[in-house]
């Protein structure tokens, strides 16, 4: 409003008198000083109330939001675990499996000292179980492959050399089992022979010929029983002694190998999360081993003492 506005308003109200000059004069003092600052505070508390509903559907927003990316974490995780548990599950059932099939391996270690048993029977147990410890290799940690390869390779290469010697001991064994079929038949034959001399005596048969002949025949069976039957004592009382160290050395070799094995298994509790303190562990694995050391050479030195 300008100087001239201003004048006009005053004339107006002029003409209506003094209370009325003093009355307009108060409306525009009014007008001017107050109704601007009302309109601008209505406006203010107007937004105020705008922007605080703004805010507070954002904050919902971000609530619901929140509330949702924690769902799927919950979600995420409970997948996780689930698979975690299945791989612990898997695991479990090959290691089970592979204990098994271990300890038959390491088992066939003492059974290279039965020389009645076949080495392709042998040999066959082991192709049966290597497949089932292979599955380590799919499912095992770095450390678990590792000392379960290397457990699994001292076995192959104390197999090897125990094949090696038990070939010699199952050669003899053959060459006894050969001397004692001979010797058999020779005595079957001397009995024989035996048996014609009395019905020769009961007969009352004299003829030189007949005798000389029955003779002669019955002394030939006789030595060859007698070198079969030395043959047989000679190789047995060599067979008897090493087939002792034979058995000595694959009991050794079956307690070397065993010392690999606690390395395995504590790999293997770890991954399945199953405590156990070493020490322990390994205080009652040593001395399991060597009680069963001594019980063993005591044994055996009582199966010497009886050749």
């Amino acid at each position: 409003m300008n100087i001239e506005e201003i004048e006009k308003l005053i004339a107006i109200f002029g003409s209506f008198g003094v209370g009325a000059l003093i009355g307009g004069g108060l409306i525009f003092y009014f007008i001017k000083s107050y109704l601007p600052a009302y309109l601008s505070e209505k406006g203010k508390n107007l937004a105020t109330k705008e922007d605080i509903q703004s805010i507070t559907d954002k904050v919902e927003s971000v609530k619901a939001g929140y509330a949702e990316v924690i769902e799927k974490i919950k979600s995420n995780n409970q997948i996780k675990i689930a698979a975690i548990e299945r791989e612990k599950n898997t695991k479990k059932e090959v290691y089970m499996d592979a204990v098994d099939a271990i300890t038959r391996s390491q088992n066939i270690i003492t059974t290279f000292s039965n020389l009645n048993i076949p080495e392709e029977q042998i040999t066959s147990s082991l192709s049966e179980d290597a497949g089932k410890i292979a599955k380590v290799q799919i499912v095992g940690s770095k450390e678990t492959v590792n000392a379960v390869t290397t457990f699994m390779g001292e076995i192959g290469i104390a197999c090897l050399n125990l094949m090696l010697e038990r070939n010699v001991l199952m050669e003899r064994k053959n060459s006894i089992h050969i001397s004692g079929n001979l010797r058999d038949k020779y005595q079957n034959e001397v009995e024989r022979y035996i048996a014609i001399m009395k019905n020769l005596n009961l007969s009352g048969n004299r003829d030189p010929g007949t005798w000389d002949y029955v003779n002669k025949s019955f002394k030939f069976e006789s030595e060859q029983r007698d070198k079969h039957n030395e043959q047989i004592n000679t190789l047995s009382k060599i067979q008897n002694k090493e087939h002792i160290d034979y058995v000595r050395k694959c009991m050794c070799a079956f307690f070397e190998i065993s010392t690999f094995l606690p390395k395995a298994v504590f790999s293997v509790r770890s991954e399945l999360d199953l405590e156990i303190s070493k020490e322990d562990y390994l205080d009652i694995f040593n001395k399991n081993i060597e009680k069963s050391k001594s019980i063993f050479e005591e044994f055996l030195g009582k199966v010497e003492a009886r050749i």
